[in-house]
C-alpha cells in the first residue's frame, strides 16, 4: 500500500515538473494593453488643447506646439502659440493606425497606452507631423489633459514610443517629448 501511495505521489510530482503549475508566470497572467477611451466618441481625440504652462515638461520648448486642434480623430492642426494665431500646420488629415503600450511604463501602469496616427493628406507644414502618437485626452471633469509626440515621414511609431526610455541629449534637462496639454486655456491640468 505504501509503495502504491509513493508511486502515485511520484507520478503527481513528475506531472507537475513536466506540465508546470498554474502560477508559473507563463503568460497566463500577463497584462494586455487595452485601447484607451474605448466607448468614448472619437476615443476622446476631439477638441482644442493648449500646452500647460505650469507643467515641468518644457512647455516653452519650440518642438512642442502651443495649441493643437483635434477634429473627430480625422484632422489635426498645430499652432506654435497657445492662442492659435501662428499656424505650424493646419487641416492635416490622419488615419488611425491603432494603439501601442508605452515601452517604459507599461505594464506597471496598464493605462499607459499611445494612440497612433499617420498623415494621409495636408498642406506642406503637415509633413513635420507625419506620424503622431498621443496619450489620449483623459482626466475627470471639464478639464482633460493629454500627451503628444510627433515626427516627420522619416520617423516611425517605434521611434516615437522609444522616447519614453529617455533622450540622451536631454539627460541634464527636462524631456521635451512629454508635453502636457490641457483643455484649451486651462492650466495645471496634469493632476
Amino acid at each position: 500500500m505504501a509503495s502504491q501511495l509513493t508511486g502515485a505521489l511520484c507520478a503527481a510530482f513528475a506531472s507537475v515538473l513536466l506540465l508546470g503549475c498554474g502560477d508559473d508566470d507563463s503568460g497566463d497572467d500577463q497584462v494586455v494593453a487595452e485601447e484607451p477611451n474605448k466607448g468614448v466618441p472619437y476615443l476622446g481625440v476631439d477638441g482644442e488643447f493648449t500646452s500647460d504652462p505650469l507643467a515641468a515638461e518644457c512647455p516653452d520648448d519650440p518642438r512642442n506646439p502651443g495649441r493643437v486642434a483635434l477634429k473627430q480623430m480625422r484632422e489635426m492642426s498645430f499652432y506654435s502659440d497657445r492662442e492659435g494665431s501662428v499656424p505650424l500646420a493646419e487641416r492635416c488629415a490622419y488615419s488611425y493606425e491603432g494603439f501601442a503600450p508605452d515601452p517604459h511604463y507599461f505594464p506597471e501602469y496598464p493605462d499607459s497606452v499611445w494612440l497612433e496616427f499617420a498623415l494621409t493628406s495636408g498642406e506642406d507644414g503637415c509633413e513635420a507631423f507625419h506620424f503622431v502618437i498621443m496619450r489620449p485626452p483623459h482626466g475627470s471633469g471639464a478639464v482633460k489633459h493629454m500627451h503628444m509626440r510627433y515626427g516627420d515621414a522619416e520617423s516611425r511609431f517605434a521611434e516615437l514610443l522609444d522616447m519614453s526610455k529617455g533622450d540622451e541629449q536631454d539627460a541634464d534637462q527636462c524631456n521635451p517629448w512629454w508635453p502636457v496639454y490641457c483643455s484649451a486655456g486651462s492650466e495645471g491640468c496634469d493632476g
